[in-house]
């Protein structure tokens, strides 16, 4: 019985050994690459917290981003990736909250940011085969707003103010913590990311608001 029980643990130990030595968690062939991507944003803006009390102000609103990235590896098959994108964000205030905090003066009223973001992820790829490969990778991501508007529409009027400056309320710079997963067929990319606003985004320091975000995106890989 001790026998088998040897042989059987020296059989797996040599099938793992094999696994780690394989393309699926060690591809010799791993170079550096550039790549372009595409993505639809979900925002998701967390609660308006003061004074222990927290309000459900705004909705989720939709965006997108457009950039490249640089995938260079490290070890085996574990790389780090970061990149540059350009994007465009929106999100609103609910209509019946609204309504009441203005005495029904404002019909609606949005945020709509445009800038750039910076990702630094690390990640590990599975290469199941040549042609197909699945990444699951996480890390920080720094995003700088250029502009930010807040459009206040009335029956009769529509107004847009800045919401940067000492009289905007909300801060340009989020940092958000990244996690996602990627598939690569051939050079073709599709991935799935969602980030976790790590920043107070409202420059009120007694008064905190965070900014998260799902990302769909596709891409090519060159």
């Amino acid at each position: 019985m001790k026998k088998f029980l040897l042989s059987v643990a020296v059989m797996a130990l040599g099938c793992v050994a094999a696994m780690a030595q394989s393309t699926v968690f060690n591809n010799p062939d791993n170079k550096g690459y550039f790549g372009v991507r595409v993505g639809a944003d979900i925002t998701c803006p967390g609660s308006v917290s003061m004074d222990n009390v927290s309000v459900d102000l705004f909705k989720s609103g939709v965006g997108f981003e457009v950039g490249g990235v640089y995938n260079a590896p490290v070890v085996a098959n574990f790389y780090i990736e970061p990149g540059v994108k350009l994007f465009y964000n929106t999100y609103s205030m609910k209509g019946e909250l609204l309504r009441d905090l203005t005495d029904g003066l404002l019909t609606s009223a949005s945020i709509r940011k445009f800038g750039m973001r910076v990702p630094v992820m690390a990640g590990y790829h599975f290469d199941f085969t040549s042609d197909v490969k699945l990444a699951l990778f996480t890390g920080p991501e720094l995003e700088i707003a250029f502009v930010g508007k807040e459009h206040d529409k009335s029956r009769n009027v529509s107004v847009s103010s800045s919401i940067y400056g000492d009289e905007g309320g909300m801060n340009r710079v989020n940092l958000l913590w990244g996690i996602g997963a990627g598939l690569t067929v051939q050079h073709f990319y599709f991935g799935v990311s969602g980030g976790i606003g790590m920043l107070n985004m409202m420059s009120d320091s007694d008064a905190s608001l965070h900014e998260n975000r799902v990302t769909i995106s596709v891409g090519y890989n060159f």
